[in-house]
C-alpha cells in the first residue's frame, strides 16, 4: 500500500519551525529496527510505531511519506543548517513483519523551504517476493538523479511513488505523465497523489507497461482506495539498446504555421484543418509527424505542435522535446496550449505519431475528456513501440491531447552529449499477477 506525499501530517504551506513537531528521527534501515516490537529504542517515534504495527497487522508492504529529522554538527558539516539538524521530505518502507527496510530523501523540492535538500543522494530500492521496487517522490521522476539512475543501473521493474503532483495541463497532468512513464520505461508504477483539487493536486493510479490498471481523477474532495492486479516486471525498457525511430513516413509540411506558448514554452504549431491527413511540423532539431483520421462535423479547433528547448521550471530547468496533437481552447491560435482546456467532443478514429527523437526517454501520453473530467485510454486502444504512438481504431472518449514528450537529461545544463549508443539488450519479462493498492486522502 502506498500513501500520498504529505498524506499523514501537516500541509505543504508551513514554516521550518512549525513543522518540527511533526518530524521524527528515522534511523538507517540497516539497523533492522522494528518499531512495533521495540517502540522504546528511540524517543518520540509514535508515527513510526503506528506505521510499523499497521504493516505487521495487515501483512503488507507499506510505503509512507513523512518527515525525517537528522542531527548534524555545524562545525563539522559545512551543509548543516543553522538550527543544527536536517529536515528531509522522506519516504519510508515497511515489510509485512513491520521492519523498516528502506528510506528515501526527496531531492527535488518544490517550494518546500521547511525541508532541506539532502547533501548526498542515493538510489533506494527494496526487494519483495513479487519484484524489486525503486522509491521516488514527486518531481524526482522528472529528473535523472536518482530516479532514472535507479532504473538504468539496477534494472528495477517497479516504482512506488508517493506524490503531491500539481496538474500542469496540457502535458503534465498527474495521471497523464505517470501513465506515460510506465508505458515508456515498461515498469509498474504505483503513484499515490495527495487530493487537493482546489490547488490542482489530484490524480492517482496503478499503471503497468501496457496501460493503466486503475486510476482516480476527481475535481471533488475525498479520496479513494485503488486496487489492481499487476504483472511482475523483472527489468525495464530503459536498459534496452536504444533504437533511433524510423522516420520514413509520408507527411506534408503543414500550412499556416504559427507559434503559441505551452507552459511558457514557444511551440511551433500547424492547424488540423481536415478530417484526415498527414502533417508535420519542426522546431529546432525536432521534426514531428502525424497521420490522423477524425469524425467530421466538429467545430473544435486542434493543432499539431513541436518544441525543442529548455523548460524553465521553478525547481530547475529541464530539457524537453515534444510532439503533441492538442485541442485549443478556441479558434484563436494563441489559445493552443491553454492549461484550462478540459473538455472535448472530438473523436479521432486513427492516429499515428512519431518524431526525430535522439533519446530513449520518450514518454507516450494519451489524455481524453469525459464531461470535463480527465480520462486515460487503456492499453487495448493504443500502442507505443520504437518511438511510435499508434491507435488504429480510436479511443474510448474524445481527445484532449496525444503527445510524445521526451526528456534529454544530459542537456538540462546545456550538455550536448548524445547517449544513443548506451545500454544492453535486456527485455522485460512478465509473470503472474500480484495484488497492490494505493490510498489517496483528502486534507484540509
Amino acid at each position: 500500500m502506498v500513501f500520498p506525499e504529505y498524506g499523514i501530517y501537516v500541509g505543504m504551506r508551513i514554516s521550518r519551525e512549525d513543522i518540527k513537531s511533526y518530524l521524527e528521527y528515522i534511523p538507517d534501515p540497516e539497523e533492522n529496527w522494528n518499531a512495533c516490537q521495540f517502540p522504546d529504542k528511540y524517543e518520540n517515534t509514535d508515527i513510526q510505531r503506528n506505521l510499523s504495527c499497521l504493516a505487521k497487522h495487515t501483512s503488507m508492504y507499506l510505503v509512507v511519506n513523512f518527515g525525517d529529522r537528522q542531527p548534524c554538527v555545524i562545525g563539522n558539516d559545512p551543509n548543516c543548517p543553522k538550527d543544527g539538524h536536517y529536515q528531509f521530505n522522506t519516504n519510508v518502507v515497511y515489510n509485512p513483519k513491520g521492519d523498516l527496510i528502506a528510506k528515501y530523501h526527496k531531492k527535488h523540492l518544490y517550494k518546500e523551504k521547511h525541508f532541506d535538500v539532502p547533501p548526498v543522494t542515493k538510489l533506494v530500492t527494496f526487494e519483495t517476493p513479487f519484484g524489486k521496487f525503486a522509491v521516488f517522490t514527486c518531481f524526482d521522476i522528472l529528473f535523472k538523479t536518482p530516479a532514472i539512475d535507479a532504473l538504468m543501473i539496477d534494472g528495477v521493474g517497479n516504482v512506488v511513488f508517493p506524490t503531491a503532483w500539481m496538474d500542469a495541463l496540457p502535458l503534465l497532468a498527474a495521471i497523464q505523465f505517470h501513465s506515460a512513464f510506465a508505458a515508456s520505461a515498461r515498469v509498474n508504477l504505483l503513484a499515490a497523489n495527495i487530493n487537493l483539487p482546489k490547488y490542482r493536486f489530484h490524480g492517482s493510479g496503478i499503471y503497468s507497461p501496457t496501460g493503466y490498471k486503475a486510476f482516480q481523477y476527481s475535481e471533488s474532495p475525498g479520496g479513494k482506495l485503488l486496487i489492481a492486479d499487476l504483472p511482475i516486471v523483472k527489468t525495464n525498457a530503459f536498459r534496452t539498446k536504444f533504437q533511433r525511430p524510423d522516420i520514413k513516413i509520408e507527411a506534408t509540411v503543414g500550412s499556416g504555421q504559427f507559434q503559441s506558448k505551452v507552459r511558457h514554452d514557444p511551440f511551433m504549431f500547424v492547424p488540423i484543418q481536415n478530417n484526415k491527413g498527414n502533417v508535420s511540423v519542426c522546431d529546432g532539431k525536432l521534426c514531428c509527424f502525424l497521420y490522423y483520421e477524425r469524425l467530421g462535423n466538429s467545430s473544435e479547433y486542434f493543432a499539431f505542435g513541436a518544441f525543442d528547448g529548455l523548460h524553465k521550471s521553478r525547481v530547475q530547468p529541464y530539457y524537453l522535446k515534444v510532439c503533441t496533437l492538442l485541442k485549443c481552447k478556441t479558434a484563436n491560435r494563441t489559445s493552443c496550449g491553454d492549461r484550462l482546456v478540459k473538455e472535448s467532443l472530438t473523436n479521432f478514429t486513427s492516429i499515428k505519431l512519431k518524431g526525430t527523437f535522439e533519446t530513449r526517454y520518450v514518454f507516450p501520453e494519451v489524455l481524453l475528456a469525459d464531461n470535463g473530467q480527465l480520462k486515460l485510454s487503456s492499453g487495448d486502444f493504443w500502442t507505443y513501440k520504437d518511438g511510435t504512438l499508434e491507435s488504429k481504431h480510436g479511443f474510448e472518449h474524445p481527445v484532449l491531447s496525444v503527445s510524445l514528450l521526451s526528456r534529454e537529461y544530459e542537456r538540462d545544463n546545456g550538455d550536448e552529449r548524445d547517449e544513443t549508443d548506451g545500454g544492453n539488450c535486456i527485455y522485460s519479462n512478465l509473470f503472474l499477477i500480484n495484488v497492490v493498492a494505493i490510498a489517496t486522502f483528502g486534507i484540509e
